[in-house]
């Protein structure tokens, strides 16, 4: 599933409740955004690039190999940018 968020430049979008997601990419992007945890920055500020970005990471359990999503339990993303718009698209982990 495909969630989708807008908002004006620099305000901050809510993930938590989106469960675990495994990447987004920013249509109309801001000029920069952060990841936050509990409101304490867990990246430093990002320009947007125009294309998905995956948040799966590869586990190792004995000979398999699993890829674990992204956990948005208390994680905001936050813009910056003044007098624009911009969407952002997130899909969730199956």
């Amino acid at each position: 599933m495909i969630l989708k968020f807008t908002g004006q430049y620099g305000s901050t979008v809510d993930l938590n409740g989106s469960g675990e997601i495994q990447g987004y990419e920013f249509l109309d992007p801001p000029v920069e955004y952060r990841f936050l945890r509990a409101g304490l920055p867990i990246s430093d500020w990002i320009s947007p690039k125009l294309h998905y970005t995956t948040l799966l990471h590869p586990v190792r359990s004995d000979n398999d190999v699993r890829t674990i999503g992204f956990d948005t339990t208390d994680v905001t993303i936050e813009t910056s940018g003044l007098a624009g718009t911009f969407i952002l698209l997130v899909w969730q982990r199956e």
